[in-house]
């Protein structure tokens, strides 16, 4: 059988979700940014892929923010006797909103960094024929209105190797 787009995106989802994910990357990485003593902010995760003024609209805004989704599926036939050799790209974005400007980019560093101790730490096998590479590229894009008062995104992009019978 082949693989389902669903199947990839629910996997990422278990790996922040689950145990050592992202709320434990936070806590990690929580010194490093000083923050205070308290548990740092949970992050709403979802699968979502919708321009923030349509989410905010129709969802709600709930900040911090790491929406999961897939953008790109390429087939690499390299692998004979497979049904499907190729790779996927899932992208998480991270979006913390406040009504300062001040520290929101260090605020949204603080979740990517987050993002990317998981992908780190849990590279490889993630599922039957789905490997996790220990490849990202981080994308951050500039502060703009919305949310609380400014919002700020990152895209934390990394690729699922997946092989198939």
């Amino acid at each position: 059988m082949t693989f389902t787009t669903r199947e990839v995106v629910d996997r990422i989802l278990e790996l922040l979700s689950g145990e050592g994910g992202l709320a434990e990357g936070l806590e990690q990485i929580k010194a490093a940014y000083g923050q205070d003593p308290a548990r740092p902010d949970p992050a709403t995760v979802r699968v979502l892929k919708a321009a923030p003024e349509f989410a905010e609209r129709a969802l709600g805004a709930r900040y911090p923010e790491v929406r999961v989704y897939w953008d790109r599926i390429r087939s690499r036939p390299t692998e004979k006797f497979r049904r499907f050799s190729g790779e996927m790209r899932v992208v998480l974005e991270a979006r913390v909103s406040q009504d300062r400007l001040e520290g929101i980019t260090e605020r949204l560093q603080y979740y990517c960094d987050a993002l990317r101790d998981v992908l780190e730490r849990r590279s490889g096998c993630i599922g039957p024929g789905l490997y996790l590479s220990g490849e990202y590229e981080v994308q951050v894009e500039p502060v703009k209105k919305g949310g609380s008062q400014f919002v700020q995104a990152a895209k934390v992009t990394c690729t699922v190797i997946i092989n198939r019978t």
